[in-house]
């Protein structure tokens, strides 16, 4: 008969849960199994695989066709608020971009929206930035005066006219709703408060243009 020997028995024994290098395994396994846990996790909230501004380059065409993607809308409203204001920045380069025949007539479409919204939130964030009161009337006012500005200029030149023009015949108001309602609440409710606060200022600054245009074009009163 053979004897087995004291160390070949130890040997044949599996290592149990009270065994220090059982645990040291055990708990190394275990930190692995949630960095891998974490990891994934990371990877489906920040979707690192999607193209960043950076990535893109900055150009307009590019930035155009992301911005008509799926994933773009499933950005976080933080982060399309940041390529909105960059489509704004980059609105003469979409422009000259789609004449150039580098976008098409949707994804140009979808930029000037973009831009558009991109401009009135950057509004918006100034306009609340002010203290309540004459110093948000204030930043209204210089809101209207730039954009006269804009419009005596355009006057002046038939290319920019026709730009307009094509921007208006573009304007998709379904499309803007349907982009505002995706806002959080507190975004939406201050952008129409913004808006309600600029409309009221706007009707004000058209009577007061058209009192100022009478005052000039209306002869004196013979004494």
């Amino acid at each position: 008969m053979t004897t087995k020997t004291a160390s070949s028995e130890t040997r044949g024994v599996p290592f149990s849960l009270d065994d220090p290098e059982r645990r040291k395994q055990l708990l190394i396994g275990g930190i692995g199994a949630v960095t891998l846990v974490v990891a994934v996790a990371l990877l489906f909230i920040f979707h690192p695989w999607r193209p960043s501004a950076s990535k893109l380059g900055g150009e307009a065409a590019k930035l155009g066709e992301y911005v008509s993607t799926p994933d773009f809308q499933k950005m976080s409203f933080e982060k399309r608020e940041v390529y909105m204001k960059m489509m704004h920045s980059k609105k003469d380069q979409i422009t000259k971009a789609y004449a150039d025949g580098q976008m098409s007539l949707e994804d140009y479409q979808k930029s000037l929206l973009a831009a558009h919204l991109g401009k009135e939130l950057d509004d918006m964030r100034k306009y609340f930035a002010k203290p309540v009161g004459a110093e948000r009337l204030k930043y209204l006012d210089k809101l209207m005066a730039k954009k006269d500005t804009k419009e005596e200029a355009a006057a002046h030149d038939a290319a920019a006219r026709q730009v307009k023009k094509e921007h208006e015949t573009l304007k998709d108001a379904a499309a803007e709703k349907a982009e505002i309602a995706t806002w959080p609440a507190d975004i939406q409710a201050q952008y129409q408060e913004f808006h309600t606060a600029y409309e009221e200022r706007k009707k004000s600054h058209k009577e007061e243009k058209a009192v100022t245009a009478t005052s000039h074009t209306t002869p004196p009163i013979p004494q």
